[in-house]
């Protein structure tokens, strides 16, 4: 079974971008006025996107032959959600009694939340108790359109993608999805396109197609899309937009990089780190916790003294921070996600039996 260590290792890249940038606002507001991370790890907010191109190639993986099939679809749902809201209400539920202890501390910048709403991930107009949820709301709904996807023929699949992916864009060039409900406008969000993007590249890499492709032509895609594609996006700001004016360029770029990438390890070209991949294995308890750790280190290291007429401190404070994150998240991956995914998997294969032998199938 071909398990894709590219995929981990870019997730692996995608949450410490995401670490960084936040790291950045935290550094700022703790070191005494002086800044080290310089400013354009802005850029590295686009993590994020990276993660939604990487989910909808992930989505193909695990669905590819499982189509109009009840049984694989609840399946499909139910490893779906016990991924998401698990992990989720234990950062939802920390964030609680923080917020319940001193409100002031939770998303002060950002206006109150409502709770109900943070706690089952729904569109809402406040902003969510834990603030970098507001992802994860995207991918409910990116994983609920699949799953209506997966019970109709596989081969309609590149079709419905495109009728998805066109509709969008049509939506967004004549109107303004900001100006419609918190649902539309997380159904007419742009970001769509980068899921979509991802599904694309994935369903290319299974096909007979991939093979062709020289492997010239590989290198020279990835090479265009970081040297490229990252200083375009870097050099017009995209990251600080929200229509399609980013998510087509960065959608592009992220999809030509993972594909690349994954074409490339299946040709036996590179190998991936195995930091990378153990970052990338535990990136969704990092990128639910990394906030709160970043925010207790900060705190800790304000009350220590920064001194603002030296950088060194800066430096350490910056190292503090990153090894707070990885500790935490390693220790929190391997003592709570990892032990509750696998029971749910084992829950998962006694609730929902398969109706058909499968055949094994490539997983990540």
């Amino acid at each position: 079974m071909e398990r894709l260590f590219s995929l981990q290792g870019i997730r692996g890249a995608a949450v410490l971008g995401v670490v960084l940038f936040h790291m950045a606002a935290v550094e700022l507001k703790y070191s005494g006025g002086d800044r080290l991370l310089p400013a354009m790890v802005d850029f590295f907010q686009l993590g994020v996107d990276l993660f939604f191109v990487i989910s909808g190639f992930v989505m193909v993986i695990v669905t590819r032959g499982r189509h109009q099939d009840w049984v694989q679809g609840l399946r499909f749902g139910f490893n779906r959600l016990s991924r998401i809201y698990p992990n989720y209400w234990l950062y939802f539920f920390i964030t609680l009694l923080v917020y319940l202890w001193q409100p002031g501390m939770v998303n002060s910048s950002h206006g109150d939340s409502n709770l109900w709403m943070s706690f089952a991930l729904l569109p809402s107009e406040k902003v969510l108790l834990v603030m970098v949820a507001w992802s994860l709301v995207f991918e409910l709904w990116f994983y609920l359109v699949f799953a209506v996807f997966l019970f109709l023929p596989e081969r309609w699949l590149a079709l419905l993608l495109a009728a998805w992916a066109l509709v969008l864009v049509v939506f967004n060039l004549v109107d303004d999805w900001q100006a419609h409900g918190p649902a539309l406008r997380i159904m007419l969000h742009p970001y769509a396109l980068e899921f979509i993007t991802g599904v694309a590249a994935a369903r290319f890499f299974y096909s007979r197609h991939s093979a062709r492709v020289p492997t010239a032509v590989v290198w020279a895609g990835l090479c265009l899309a970081v040297f490229g594609g990252f200083p375009l996006i870097a050099g017009f700001q995209l990251f600080n937009s929200e229509g399609l004016e980013r998510m087509l360029p960065v959608a592009l770029v992220f999809g030509v990089l993972v594909l690349s990438l994954v074409l490339l390890e299946r040709r036996g070209l590179i190998r991936v780190p195995g930091f990378m991949v153990v970052v990338g294995d535990m990136s969704y308890t990092l990128y639910l916790s990394h906030l709160l750790v970043l925010g207790v280190v900060g705190r800790a290291w304000g009350m220590l003294g920064p001194r603002p007429d030296s950088l060194w401190d800066n430096l350490v404070f910056i190292v503090l921070m990153m090894a707070a994150v990885l500790t935490y998240g390693w220790v929190a991956y391997r003592c709570f996600e990892k032990p509750l995914l696998d029971r749910a998997t084992a829950l998962c294969k006694r609730m929902f039996h398969a109706s058909t032998p499968r055949k094994r199938l490539d997983t990540v």
